[in-house]
């Protein structure tokens, strides 16, 4: 009796697994992660055109392509699906003959019931797979290493590069995106955007070039005009940065995504001491030259010394805003919440200082 309750229990278990095959074939799962990976990037589309990041022509072009890949995507499923529900009924009924037997076969030569189970705390803390989207970016690469002439494949994983922190591998994906499939305005701008993402936040002499192909092809573009006032900006060119950004203000839409950031900008750099400009741009632009390793040694190095010098005179509140701005753009979070703290007790009397500091940490999402 004991053997014939396995059997049944075997039997129910088999069943439990195998019937939902029965009904509905799991065959198109790596389609239905592509199809989620292009639904994704139609979002992000129709994300950067409402932005006024993506210009409606090109807007346009990428959501047609995005969409002629998911219908494909969704086809493939279906196809699948189809063909793989006869094949599943078959396998099931087999399955439930032979499984059973073969198990009691093989457990009976080579089964040591006497082992303990492997504990629940090591099963928790196994690492998790990765993600639908992750094995559908994988297949993109894969494509792309057999295809390295689809301009199309290198726009799509360009955007997921960034957004996973991967700025120097989105930056080459948009170059050969742009050498294959010609030059727009939002080509560059994507290419130039992820050079200075690439380079820890400093607008490059390589990331300039980008922004004014842009300009030479749409001279309103609002994404060039923001980066080429931040160079000026970095560079201690304050005049030339207060025009840029006061033209792109004036041209720009009252409720544009990018307004409030260029606002606070320019209020910051409006308030910044002129005797500074001359200093900062000779050092920002050795430090500028240097290769990227000694760059942002030499960068932390200018961090920490503007630390020091706040610990002296916390009045400064100036010197505040750059240093919760740089340890942001240092992606150093826990100490822009210790300047940011900092900045708010040693201003605490001064109450428009204090309003730049809540401004700039709101614009950063730093320390709440």
């Amino acid at each position: 009796m004991i053997w014939l309750l396995f059997a049944l229990l075997t039997g129910a278990a088999v069943m439990s697994v195998l019937w939902p095959l029965a009904r509905k074939s799991d065959a198109g799962d790596a389609s239905a992660s592509d199809i989620a990976f292009f639904e994704e990037q139609i979002t992000e589309i129709d994300r950067e055109s409402a932005e006024g990041r993506l210009a409606a022509t090109d807007a346009e072009t990428a959501r047609t392509e995005a969409a002629r890949r998911l219908l494909r995507a969704r086809g493939a499923a279906t196809s699948a699906a189809s063909s793989s529900r006869r094949n599943a009924l078959v396998a099931a009924a087999g399955a439930i003959l032979l499984i059973p037997a073969i198990a009691l076969l093989l457990y009976g030569k080579l089964g040591r019931p006497e082992l303990a189970d492997a504990s629940l705390e090591a099963r928790l803390e196994a690492k998790p797979g990765h993600s639908d989207i992750a094995s559908a970016v994988a297949r993109i690469e894969a494509h792309l290493a057999e295809h390295p002439e689809d301009g199309r494949g290198y726009e799509v994983i360009a955007p997921f590069y960034l957004r996973n922190g991967r700025a120097a591998d989105a930056a080459a994906a948009f170059e050969k995106a742009l050498r294959l499939l010609g030059p727009t305005p939002h080509r560059h701008n994507a290419l130039g955007e992820a050079r200075v993402l690439a380079s820890q936040g400093r607008v490059t002499p390589e990331a300039i070039q980008s922004f004014e192909a842009a300009l030479a092809l749409d001279p309103k573009s609002a994404m060039a005009r923001f980066y080429i006032g931040l160079e000026a900006a970095q560079n201690g060119e304050r005049e030339k940065a207060d025009n840029v950004w006061s033209e792109l203000l004036a041209d720009g839409a009252a409720d544009a995504a990018w307004r409030p950031r260029v606002e606070a900008l320019l209020a910051q750099l409006r308030g910044a001491p002129a005797a500074e400009a001359p200093q900062a741009s000779e050092e920002g632009a050795k430090i500028a030259a240097m290769p990227e390793g000694p760059r942002l040694d030499a960068i932390r190095s200018m961090v920490e010394r503007l630390r020091g010098k706040l610990e002296q005179d916390g009045a400064d509140v100036d010197g505040w805003l750059r240093l919760i701005r740089a340890y942001s753009v240092l992606a150093e979070t826990e100490k822009a919440k210790t300047a940011l703290d900092g900045a708010r007790k040693a201003l605490q009397q001064d109450k428009d200082g204090l309003a730049r500091v809540d401004a700039l940490a709101h614009e950063l999402g730093v320390g709440g």
